[in-house]
C-alpha cells in the first residue's frame, strides 16, 4: 500500500502591478511672453506638489498651472534681487508646499511660498561649501533636506531647508560616485538619491552620498540614455528619466519598465510625476506634455516551484506548463490547479482576473516521498549478485557447523 507523506503545501495567490504603457494626454504652451507661453529659453524643468499643481521654469520666471494646463499664476523677472532670476533651472516642492528654485545664472537657491512670495535664498559663485557653479537639478526629501546638482563643480550638495550647508559628494570623472556635470536629482520615500550623470547613466546614493548602484550607457535602446536631463520619483519609488524624445521608467534598482514617447518634435528636459502617477515633461518646443498610465489586457501568471507543472483553468487542461502567463482573458474568477508527477496536487485556488492587475498564482509544491523514494534495481545484474552472495554465505555457514 502506498502512503503519501505530505510535509507542506503552500499556495500563494496575489496580484501585482500590471504591465503598463503610457499614452499622451495633452500638452500646453507656445512661444511668447504671455501667460502660459514660454520664451527664448523654453520650459526647462517641471515639478508638482501634493495637490497636483504644475510648476515650470523658463526664461526669467516661474509659472504655475492646473494639471490640465490651465494657467494660474507666475512670478519672477530678470535680475539679481530677491525673487528675480538669471536662467532659472531645476525646481522642487516640499511637503509644506514651499517651492525651491535653482537660480543658476546667479549661483543661488531661492525659496518661495507656493504663490511666489519670496522667503529666503542662499549660495554664491565658487567652489566652497554652499557655493555653486551653474547648478541645475534640485530635490527635497521627506525630512526637508535639500539636494542640489552643482553641475559646474561636478558634485551634489546637501542643505537644511533654510540653506544651512550639511555635506557634499562627487568629483569630475567616470568612476563610481563621480560625475560629468550632474543634471537632474530626485529623492525617493526611503531617502535614496538618484542623479542624472552626464556620463549617460543614473547613479543611486544613500542620503549621505554613499554610492549604491548605477545603470545606463550611451545609446537609444531601452535602459540607455542619449542626452538625459531630468529625473523624478513617484510614490512607489519608480524612477523616471527624461531622455531625448522619451521619458524612461525604471524600478528603483534600475530595471527598465517602459517609455513615454514624445508627441511631436523636440527634446525633453525636465520631468515630474504627480500624486496620481501622471507624467509631465518639458520639451524644447515650448510645451509641457502630459502622459497617463494605461494598463494592459487582463492577464494571469501561473508559476510553481519546481517548474514544469501542467496548468488547469476551470478544470480544463490548458496544454501549458509553469511558468506561463495567459493574456487577453475575460475579467472573472478562475479556478487554478497545477499537477506535476511525483508531487502532491494542491487544492484548487480561485484567482480574480481584472484589467487593473496581472493576477498571479504561485505554487510551492512538495514531493510525494513514496513516489520518489521506492528503491529500484537499475539492472538484473544487481539482484543476481545479491543472490550469489547470499548462497555463498549460506554454504560457508554450513561448513562451519560441520
Amino acid at each position: 500500500m502506498r502512503i503519501a507523506v505530505i510535509l507542506l503545501i503552500l499556495v500563494l495567490v496575489q496580484s501585482v502591478q500590471a504591465a503598463e504603457t503610457y499614452e499622451f494626454v495633452t500638452k500646453w504652451g507656445s512661444f511668447g511672453e504671455g501667460d502660459g507661453q514660454f520664451g527664448m529659453l523654453m520650459p526647462r524643468w517641471v515639478a508638482t506638489d501634493s495637490s497636483g499643481y504644475i510648476y515650470a521654469t523658463e526664461s526669467h520666471r516661474i509659472q504655475k498651472f492646473e494639471s490640465d494646463g490651465t494657467y494660474i499664476t507666475q512670478w519672477g523677472s530678470e535680475g539679481t534681487d530677491d525673487g528675480q532670476f538669471s536662467l532659472p533651472e531645476g525646481l522642487a516642492v516640499d511637503s509644506s508646499e514651499y517651492v525651491y528654485v535653482v537660480d543658476s545664472g546667479n549661483s543661488r537657491i531661492q525659496k518661495f511660498e507656493s504663490d511666489g512670495t519670496y522667503i529666503t535664498q542662499w549660495g554664491s559663485r565658487g567652489t566652497g561649501n554652499g557655493q555653486f557653479n551653474y547648478p541645475n537639478g534640485i530635490a527635497v526629501d521627506s525630512s526637508g533636506y535639500v539636494y542640489v546638482a552643482d553641475s559646474g563643480n561636478s558634485r551634489i550638495q546637501k542643505f537644511e531647508s533654510d540653506g544651512t550647508y550639511i555635506t557634499q559628494w562627487g568629483s569630475r570623472g567616470t568612476g563610481d560616485g563621480q560625475f560629468s556635470q550632474p543634471f537632474g536629482v530626485a529623492v525617493d520615500s526611503s531617502g535614496y538619491v538618484y542623479i542624472v550623470d552626464g556620463n549617460s547613466r543614473i547613479q543611486k546614493f544613500e542620503s549621505d552620498g554613499t554610492y549604491i548602484i548605477q545603470w545606463g550607457s550611451e545609446g537609444t535602446g531601452d535602459g540607455q540614455f542619449y542626452l538625459p536631463f531630468g529625473v523624478a520619483v513617484d510614490s512607489s519609488d519608480n524612477v523616471y528619466v527624461a531622455d531625448l524624445q522619451r521619458v524612461q521608467k525604471f524600478e528603483s534598482d534600475g530595471t527598465f519598465v517602459t517609455p513615454c514617447r514624445m508627441s511631436g518634435a523636440g527634446q525633453f528636459i525636465g520631468v515630474a510625476v504627480d500624486p496620481s502617477g501622471n507624467v509631465y515633461a518639458a520639451d524644447t518646443n515650448d510645451h509641457i506634455q502630459k502622459f497617463a498610465k494605461v494598463l494592459t489586457t487582463d492577464s494571469l501568471k501561473v508559476t510553481s516551484d519546481p517548474a514544469g507543472a501542467e496548468i488547469y483553468l476551470d478544470g480544463v487542461a490548458t496544454g501549458q506548463v509553469t511558468p506561463y502567463t495567459f493574456t487577453g482573458l475575460a475579467s472573472k474568477d478562475y479556478e487554478v490547479v497545477v499537477e506535476k508527477e511525483c508531487y502532491t496536487t494542491p487544492d484548487p485556488k480561485t484567482v480574480t482576473v481584472s484589467p487593473a492587475s496581472i493576477a498571479t498564482a504561485d505554487f510551492a509544491l512538495v514531493s510525494d516521498r513514496l513516489c520518489s523514494s521506492v528503491p529500484e534495481f537499475p539492472s538484473p545484474v544487481i539482484p543476481a549478485v545479491v543472490l550469489i552472495g547470499c548462497i555463498g554465505i549460506a554454504l560457508l555457514s554450513a561448513r562451519r557447523n560441520n
